[in-house]
């Protein structure tokens, strides 16, 4: 009887360590430059859903519950606790990394980290109490390599939307993992 319960608790260990990782799918650009990643769909017909952008007071659905594919802002991103995946939309406005156990944060050009990026609500933003985290080292090299204003610089300013679960990172609420993002917004 021993040997069967240690037997039964490998096997029950095992099976709850073992996890599946959703498969990050590579967006291609289309016509207009702009590049849309959908994990669920990439199979090459137009089904993709179009996002609305615009107006976000549907967010939270009037009762502070937050559904599965919102679209907030990085402002209630920042302050609502919200349990499900949403679209964040948001201004890229600076660096930041943790190297060391040291937290630095840059809104100035010549950025020297390729991380994680800093959204804001507006391009100008340039303090911690505006903006969020975004981790780019959970990611793929295509996307931190695409993102990262260590090597694009240009993209400061620039909008972009992102799909992940709400969370800490780098000291600050952020998004730990991208699960798929549209760049650039206009």
């Amino acid at each position: 009887m021993s040997k069967f319960c240690i037997l039964m608790f490998f096997v029950l260990a095992a099976h709850l360590l073992c996890s599946c990782e959703k498969v990050y799918i590579g967006g291609e650009e289309e016509e207009d430059g702009k590049e849309h990643v959908d994990g669920n769909d990439n199979d090459g017909d137009d089904d993709t859903p179009e996002w609305d952008f615009g107006d976000i007071e549907h967010a939270g659905g009037g009762d502070g519950e937050f559904a599965t594919g919102d679209i907030v802002d990085v402002y209630t991103f920042k302050n609502y606790a919200i349990y499900t995946q949403v679209w964040v939309k948001g201004y890229i406005v600076g660096a930041a990394t943790g190297k060391n156990g040291k937290y630095r944060y840059e809104f100035g050009p010549e950025f020297s980290y390729d991380t994680a990026i800093l959204l804001a609500d507006t391009p100008d933003a340039d303090s911690l109490d505006e903006v969020i985290s975004v981790c780019l080292t959970n990611c793929s090299e295509y996307l931190r390599a695409k993102l990262n204003l260590y090597d694009h610089p240009e993209n400061k300013g620039r909008r972009i939307a992102l799909f992940g679960f709400q969370g800490t990172y780098l000291k600050i609420m952020g998004m730990k993992k991208i699960d798929s993002y549209e760049f650039p917004l206009e």
